[in-house]
């Protein structure tokens, strides 16, 4: 598997704009020294994982950059070749690869393991793709791992309720402790003279940055109140005079990248524009390499026959995603929500833009229901007077039914409770029943499976418990649920435990054993297959592990597939629209693009060179 870079490999950068004022974060405005300059971007990479990104690593001499990525149910690693722009996935197996970066000569990949029967650290050549473990820990967790010149490695020990700071030599053996009382640290690394470590110690959500020698245990604390991403991580400069790190001051709405003295002077920072930077990385030139984050999802419509979807819900910073239809096809529904990595949306609402009859939208988006917490996955009842959703009400996780534009408070369906990560719902053709996939009961443990519900449409409440539907000899998760157009089967995505791929499979609506229409290897489809307007085929969404999504469109019989969407922001989610001949789907922009800045774009440290 490769891909390829395209589009403009210099652009523009403003560094250091503005100040941010934070306990010990105090911000330098920008001199006179600081211009525009040039950046040249080493690599830019889609990304798969609709909820999550996970920055792309460069190697010490910027000649290669590593991305960790979702596929088949496992972290997946894609090298690129700054030369050339070419990369390509290297990784040959299922593994919890994460914590990953460089050897010091650039040679390796190295990375944390995080299953059971393979934890441990782990190098890749990113040539051949050949995997070693160089530190099995036993019975003990290790993390944040940094290969030393010498071979040694140091990571984070954690054993029981103990964690040290240690190091494994080359080959056999065991730990020395570094650090016996490292209880809270978070992304360790030594100062390049060996005499120090700087790491994150991270509080009520909130971090700071410190240093402790390690001959006196003397430690200072040289920023605080940051708050961090998923991927978190602290880069020494070359000569060891500062650190480096991606972070968020109090009032920030997004990361950025921060320069800090280990002498305490003022910290620098540098936004870019108006996108999330995940990871800072000093390159051996004396350059400094970002890793920024693009993403945006609108709803776009695009032909059952296929082609590029048309973006109808672009407004502003709102982004829509999980598109339905009004049972008239007059309106679309979604979620929407205003994207910042430093605040996690966790309440979107349900928006609503009208159609005209070729399929224009008019006016504005209209908020159609908007409640505490995850108002997730709308669905009009066939007769348009009742919405289905997933909500977040009264702490639960649950399926609720709301009445269309009347007063009255959403009436609960389900009392799964919170943590039960229910989907989104899908209403049987006659109205009488809804369909979903959840966990379930939390305590059940029991992987996702299929639900189905009985309502009254007339009052809008349960009839009857939900009913976990059988699924006879299927062993795995089963995500989404949506009923064909005659109300007598379900699809659903079947994802496997044994090697994480996803099937689309069929199954009697009551239960029985299900059929597998077509498998591929992304994990993560995001929501339910489709079914075409005849109930002969079903659209599905995939990206086999690598760039973006496209929805595909497989024969029930014959098990043929099709591409049916294209264009370079992808699409997943697949809706049809009640004439059958439309489908609304989400569109999605995410990629890790790798910033190399110029030297002496942020002011040098020693005068000379770089950050």
């Amino acid at each position: 598997m490769s891909f390829t870079l395209s589009g403009p490999r210099l652009r523009p950068v403003r560094a250091c704009r503005g100040l941010v004022a934070v306990p010990l974060l105090m911000a330098a405005a920008c001199g006179s020294n600081v211009e525009e300059v040039s950046d040249i971007v080493l690599a830019r990479h889609v990304h798969t994982d609709f909820y999550d990104a996970y920055p792309g690593i460069p190697s010490p001499a910027g000649d290669r950059v590593v991305f960790a990525d979702f596929a088949v149910g496992s972290r997946s690693l894609a090298v690129y070749d700054v030369a050339t722009g070419v990369g390509r996935v290297v990784t040959r197996t299922s593994a919890g690869r994460s914590r990953v970066t460089w050897s010091p000569d650039g040679s390796r990949v190295v990375y944390v393991d995080r299953r059971p029967e393979s934890h441990g650290v782990w190098t890749l050549d990113p040539t051949t793709g050949q995997e070693s473990r160089i530190v099995d820990p036993g019975d003990a967790r290790i993390d944040y791992p940094r290969l030393l010149p010498d071979g040694t490695v140091t990571a984070l020990r954690h054993a029981g309720a103990d964690t040290a700071w240690v190091a494994y030599a080359p080959g056999p053996g065991h730990a020395t402790v570094l650090v016996d009382r490292a209880g809270g640290w978070t992304a360790p690394v030594r100062s390049p003279d060996g005499r120090a470590v700087a790491y994150l110690r991270v509080v009520d959500g909130r971090a700071a940055l410190a240093m402790t020698e390690i001959a006196t245990g003397e430690t200072r604390t040289l920023a605080a109140d940051l708050r961090l991403g998923w991927d978190r991580r602290v880069e020494w400069s070359s000569t060891g005079r500062a650190l480096h790190l991606a972070a968020a001051g109090l009032d920030d709405s997004l990361f950025v990248a921060w320069r800090v003295p280990v002498d305490g002077g003022p910290a620098k920072r540098l936004e870019r524009s108006g996108r999330d930077v995940l990871a800072v990385t000093p390159l051996v030139d004396g350059r400094v390499a970002l890793s920024v984050y693009h993403t945006r999802t609108a709803v776009g419509l695009v032909p059952v026959t296929g082609g590029e979807p048309t973006d109808v819900t672009t407004a502003g910073s709102t982004s829509a995603f999980l598109p339905s239809w009004h049972p008239a096809g007059g309106a679309l529904g979604f979620i929407t929500f205003s994207w910042r990595r430093v605040r996690i949306p966790i309440d979107f609402d349900l928006g609503v833009l009208d159609l005209d009859a070729e399929g224009a939208p008019i006016g504005t988006i209209r908020v159609l229901l908007s409640e505490e917490g995850e108002d997730y996955g709308a669905a009009w009842s066939p007769d348009g007077r009742w919405l289905a959703f997933h909500g977040h009400l009264e702490r639960s996780d649950d399926i609720w039914l709301v009445r269309v534009g009347g007063s009255e408070r959403p009436i609960r369906l389900t009392q799964f409770g919170p943590g039960a990560d229910t989907g989104e719902p899908d209403w049987s053709p006659d109205g009488r029943a809804l369909a979903f996939s959840s966990n379930g009961p939390p305590l059940e443990g029991n992987p996702t499976s299929v639900y189905s519900i009985a309502v009254d449409s007339a009052t809008g409440r349960a009839v009857a418990d939900p009913v976990r539907v059988p699924l006879d000899g299927f062993e795995g998760s089963a995500m989404g649920a949506r009923f064909s157009p005659d109300g007598a089967r379900l699809a659903f995505y079947g994802r496997s435990l044994e090697d994480g791929r996803v099937t689309v499979y069929t199954v009697p609506a009551a239960g029985g054993t299900p059929t597998a229409v077509v498998s591929f290897a992304n994990g993560e489809p995001y929501s339910a297959p489709e079914w075409s307007a005849d109930g002969a085929s079903l659209f599905y969404s995939r990206n086999d592990g690598f760039g973006p999504f496209q929805v595909w469109r497989v024969d029930i019989l014959t098990g043929v597939t099709e591409q049916v969407t294209t264009g370079v922001f992808g699409a997943l989610q697949p809706s049809l629209s009640p004439d059958g001949r439309t489908l609304a789907v989400t569109m999605r922009e995410a990629a890790i693009e790798v910033v190399a800045l110029a030297t002496g774009s942020t002011g040098a440290e020693d005068g000379s060179s770089g950050w």
